[in-house]
């Protein structure tokens, strides 16, 4: 269950998307990963399938660790060429917790210029435990602020109870709000923190990196907010990408104290990312390295 958690921890490193003024976007051709694929028992194995335009239309993401289960599964759709529209569902099963969590999920994301500005979304989630089950249902709000490097530099959350016409104008006057901060250095994502609702951080992620140059992230240290957000970041929807690949990936507590360190190898054919190697340290504890394969496909 230890990817679960890791999987909500962790960044992204990103690239613009273009569009022209024609009906439909001109996005450029390039190679873009189709799977993300390991034989490991603890991997997340992610497909992706993209439009003739080269753009993101459906993700998967599982893992299935013992008795425990995650998947996350996206799609996509363009009703403009300033407008994301995304339906997607998250699950996880704790078997020995007797514990179960379904959400479905709606988001709307504005671009300006190839680039998120804002987005809102409802959050629609039945858990199920020994307790019972109990539904739970938000309307949130992400607005997304960049540095003049083009890099995402804050990301502002609200959230209120109910979805639909049960959400009324007045009620964001009142909304859970909270800032999460990204910092940058040459060119780099450094830190990222994440408040979770709180006033101060309740984690940080610290980032170290090689010196090798990114062609295409297949890394992703962080969400925005959901899974659904991982391959919009890797499309450079929210902003660029980190210039070098990421060697490690430090997650600190609200107390400052180490809990997760990931550590990441890489091998490459034709420049491009062939296959990557993940290892943990949880609590001084290091797991089995998971090695990733990585397919491409050409966009």
């Amino acid at each position: 269950m230890k990817q679960l958690t890791i999987l909500y921890s962790l960044v992204i490193l990103f690239i613009l998307s273009a569009c022209s003024s024609k009906d439909e976007p001109d996005y450029p051709v390039y190679m873009q990963p189709s799977s993300i694929q390991s034989a490991d028992i603890d991997a997340n194995n992610q497909s992706f399938e993209y439009d003739d335009y080269g753009r993101i239309v459906s993700w998967s993401c599982t893992s299935d660790s013992h008795s425990d289960a995650a998947s996350y599964s996206a799609l996509y759709s363009y009703p403009d060429a300033n407008t994301i529209e995304v339906t997607a569902q998250e699950f996880i099963s704790l078997q020995q917790h007797s514990f179960e969590n379904t959400i479905q999920l709606k988001e709307t994301i504005h671009l300006k210029n190839g680039r998120a500005s804002n987005s809102e979304g409802t959050y629609n989630a039945v858990i199920s435990n020994d307790a019972g089950t109990t539904q739970m249902q938000k309307t949130y709000r992400l607005v997304f602020d960049y540095l003049p490097t083009n890099h995402l530099n804050t990301v502002e959350h609200l959230e209120v109870f109910g979805i639909g016409d049960d959400v009324k104008d007045n009620d964001w006057d009142n909304a859970w709000r909270w800032m999460n901060y990204l910092i940058w250095e040459n060119g780099n994502l450094k830190e990222f923190q994440d408040y979770q609702g709180n006033t101060t951080p309740y984690q940080s992620i610290k980032f170290e990196y090689t010196e090798d140059k990114v062609t295409y992230p297949v890394i992703i240290p962080t969400v925005i907010k959901f899974h659904h957000h991982l391959p919009l970041i890797m499309k450079g929807v929210f902003g660029s990408n980190s210039v070098n690949l990421v060697k490690s990936a430090l997650s600190f507590d609200h107390n400052d104290n180490l809990n997760l360190s990931r550590q990441y190898s890489y091998e490459f054919e034709d420049d491009r990312i062939s296959k990557y190697t993940e290892t943990f340290f949880i609590n001084s504890i290091i797991s089995n390295p998971i090695t990733y394969n990585v397919s491409w496909t050409e966009k």
